[in-house]
């Protein structure tokens, strides 16, 4: 019995540190030193006393930090964008496509959303690429298509899913592209970039051999609760 108890502590450590691996660093922009008036935005080197190295990440030049009042056509017009955390959140400068977050870490997702100008309900872009990189080579991509709930209002963020890269070697960096709506500037919105180390994200195979483990846990519980208690007096 003792040993089991022992087996069953094991496991459950094993089990929950897959699960604190997961995300090791979070680019959430709201720790920056200098960040701008929460109804403005200004470039993310600006923010991080000139220098693009944030969260141990080098971003390219066109991130823009934007506070969560931004507005276009302030004061009436609507919010730029809104974050999924906090109060700031980055925009691709200018609506460009191909921004690049050079590290050797696994981005494993990020929130992007669709933003807003003036309130009717054009331009931006609807889809955003990332691409995994090792050099100027691609090695993998993901293609997420921009919801739009909210006619003529910023959208809240959603989840993009890149944990696939994990499977990937060689990475050096990412790519972001856009399809741009129209022929207005190609804004998208996003914020909270996750990324773990290499050595970090739980291999495919280590995940299949703990789950006959974790079978024979739930099963070895199942069957205490079902043998028959001595009676008392």
């Amino acid at each position: 019995m003792k040993t089991l108890t022992a087996f069953k502590m094991a496991l459950c450590a094993s089990l929950l540190t897959c699960v604190a691996s997961q995300a090791s660093v979070i680019a959430s922009f709201d720790d920056l030193t200098l960040p701008p008036a929460l109804d403005s935005s200004t470039g993310l080197q600006f923010t991080n006393s000139n220098n693009l190295v944030y969260q141990g990440i080098t971003w390219d030049d066109r991130f823009s930090v934007v506070g969560d009042q931004y507005r276009v056509d302030a004061p009436s017009g609507p919010l730029f964008g809104l974050p999924h955390s906090g109060h700031y959140f980055v925009t691709n400068q200018g609506g460009g496509s191909g921004l690049l977050v050079t590290t050797d870490k696994i981005l494993t997702g990020a929130w992007f959303g669709r933003n807003e100008y003036y309130g009717f309900g054009a331009g931006g872009s609807d889809q955003i690429s990332i691409y995994a990189l090792s050099g100027v080579t691609e090695l993998a991509s993901v293609v997420f298509d921009l919801p739009e709930n909210f006619s003529g209002q910023p959208e809240p963020l959603s989840f993009v899913d890149t944990q696939s890269f994990a499977a990937l070697t060689g990475i050096t960096g990412y790519r972001i592209d856009r399809r741009e709506l129209g022929s207005s500037a190609g804004n998208w919105v996003a914020d909270d970039f996750q990324f773990s180390d290499v050595a970090d994200v739980p291999e495919l195979g280590s995940a299949l051999l703990l789950a006959p483990a974790l079978a024979f846990l739930l099963l070895s519980t199942r069957l205490q609760r079902l043998k028959p208690q001595p009676l008392t007096r």
